[in-house]
């Protein structure tokens, strides 16, 4: 990939890993009251397409993981185009930070609390998503191997 091309796909990954970081600390500034309608909401919607096969609360620990997958998915590719490595644990380093600074300021929000469990929960998703950013590289460079040994 030529320098400018890097340069453009690192500023693109920082953009999103930066929007993925505002909507978890937008998220976490809701009081209890109103992440719970949030929740018991989407909940409602679930239920009426497909019916009640989660609760609430595993509906809460899903967005977490699904929220930190997505920070893990931005937060690796920003760190591969600025750094040109694959070392996994920079992006992880800053997801698992991130999730402990959420639940810190979850802390000081009316009727939030502060769970090192969800922490746990974040950082899985975080690996998560740090995973399948990987296995997409690795799906597209094999598919970029055939194509070129294809045209020899």
């Amino acid at each position: 990939m030529n320098k400018s091309k890097r340069i453009t796909a690192a500023v693109i990954f920082w953009v999103l890993t930066a929007a993925a970081m505002f909507m978890i600390f937008r998220f976490s500034c809701d009081d209890g009251d109103e992440s719970a309608e949030i929740s018991e909401n989407l909940l409602s919607v679930i239920v009426a397409y497909i019916g009640k096969f989660i609760s609430h609360n595993v509906l809460r620990k899903i967005a977490h993981f699904c929220e930190f997958a997505a920070l893990g998915f931005f937060a690796v590719g920003a760190f591969r185009y600025t750094l040109k490595s694959s070392r996994f644990y920079y992006p992880l380093i800053l997801c698992v930070c991130y999730a402990v600074s959420d639940e810190i300021h979850q802390y000081f929000v009316p009727g939030r609390a502060c769970r090192i469990f969800d922490v746990f929960i974040d950082s899985c998703g975080s690996l998560c998503g740090i995973g399948l950013f990987c296995l997409t590289i690795l799906i597209i460079l094999k598919i970029l191997q055939k194509k070129v040994a294809k045209n020899r």
